[in-house]
């Protein structure tokens, strides 16, 4: 049923028009930011499709054969392709990309998609997995033009169909060129530019957009998550899902805790603290967590803008610990907020080419002292 769909009420509107019109298309590329549920609408969608009895003539019931295999990936008329890695003995002829995985793999796979069969945001992450594979295309095309079952639709979704290589992509127009009418092929992707412009050209496309912190209330609600810091939360999350998940696993409010860290040290001209705190960012290697952190710094800055300006309401440290931090930074120190905010955006926007994020983090320590002036 469409409440499984987080937020998205214009994109889900319009997907319910389209089914009420039974004017299905044969293709659509869902597109937006990754983790704002493109691909739970897509399984939603593909239900509804084939539901046997719909609910207000425009929802899945959940309750058929047809809802209740779909939804748990055992339907011959649901396929969900994804980016695989290579196989062994693989060549360009093979049919059946998962017959070559290495056994490892292959049960990687399995464990992924009975998670994605469990939680439809679920983001399925397979070590090697850098591309979806012609062999996974020619295997679809084999399945599409087969005979289906009177008056249900074969839907095939592509998730991630921005990671096709050159060679899927090419197979995939064939299909688009000469669709099956039984059928009908959803593309999920976040950088649609990506994709070659004769794909999009065939498709019928659906943008979803970021998700609210109202929307993140829902879902904190439904999974019984405690909303203390939601505003951080989806601050955090920049509107995905995934990034949320992630944030929820991540351990962020420790992470917050080195940014006054980090910042203390850098008022105080410690240099070994300063080290120290930022090796403590660092250590893990792990440059989502860099960017987490500068996320974080970013935020902290434009509450420090808002508490200066007495708009409290918009602050979201909101902890009386952290508000009271502020209070003390505001009638010690006299910053430049903007370009202290610029120069983080610009270290965000270079964490993953930048190999050294230590001596990146140094150097923006120092560019952010040099903006910041004791009033005494």
């Amino acid at each position: 049923m469409w409440n499984n769909i987080i937020g998205q009420q214009k994109s889900v509107e319009i997907l319910k028009s389209i089914f009420l019109s039974e004017k299905i298309s044969h293709a659509y590329i869902f597109y937006g930011n990754e983790g704002t549920g493109k691909d739970a609408a897509a399984i939603e969608f593909a239900k509804l499709l084939n539901c046997d009895s719909p609910v207000n003539a425009n929802e899945a019931c959940d309750k058929c054969k047809y809802c209740l295999e779909i939804d748990s990936f055992k339907s011959p008329l649901f396929k969900y392709v994804i980016a695989l890695p290579t196989g062994k003995s693989e060549s360009d002829e093979d049919f059946n990309p998962l017959e070559k995985l290495e056994k490892e793999d292959f049960e990687n796979y399995l464990n992924e998609i009975e998670s994605k069969a469990s939680d439809k945001y679920h983001n399925i992450s397979l070590p090697r997995a850098n591309e979806i594979r012609i062999s996974s295309i020619r295997q679809m095309k084999r399945d599409i033009y087969l005979t289906g079952r009177t008056g249900k639709k074969k839907v095939f979704i592509i998730s991630k169909a921005d990671m096709m290589n050159a060679q899927s992509a090419n197979s995939l127009l064939k299909i688009l060129e000469e669709p099956p009418k039984d059928s009908v092929l959803i593309l999920t992707a976040s950088r649609i530019n990506s994709l070659l412009p004769t794909i999009i050209g065939r498709c019928q496309k659906i943008k979803f957009n970021q998700l609210t912190s109202g929307d993140f209330k829902f879902y904190f609600h439904k999974h019984g998550i405690n909303e203390t810091d939601i505003d951080l939360y989806t601050a955090l999350s920049e509107g995905s899902i995934t990034k949320l998940n992630q944030v929820l696993g991540g351990n962020y409010l420790e992470l917050r805790d080195k940014v006054i860290e980090v910042l203390r040290a850098v008022l105080s001209d410690n240099r070994l603290k300063l080290s120290n705190a930022i090796d403590g960012v660092v250590s893990k290697k792990d440059k989502e967590r860099v960017k987490q952190f500068l996320l974080l710094l970013i935020i902290w800055f434009r509450d420090i803008i808002h508490k200066s300006n007495g708009n409290d309401e918009y602050i979201i440290n909101q902890d009386s610990e952290k508000t009271e931090i502020m209070n003390k930074f505001i009638k010690k120190f006299d910053s430049q907020n903007y370009k202290i905010i610029n120069s983080i955006e610009e270290a965000y926007r270079d964490v993953d080419s930048n190999v050294f994020t230590d001596m990146m983090l140094l150097n923006l320590s120092h560019k952010i002292r040099s903006y910041i002036r004791n009033k005494d």
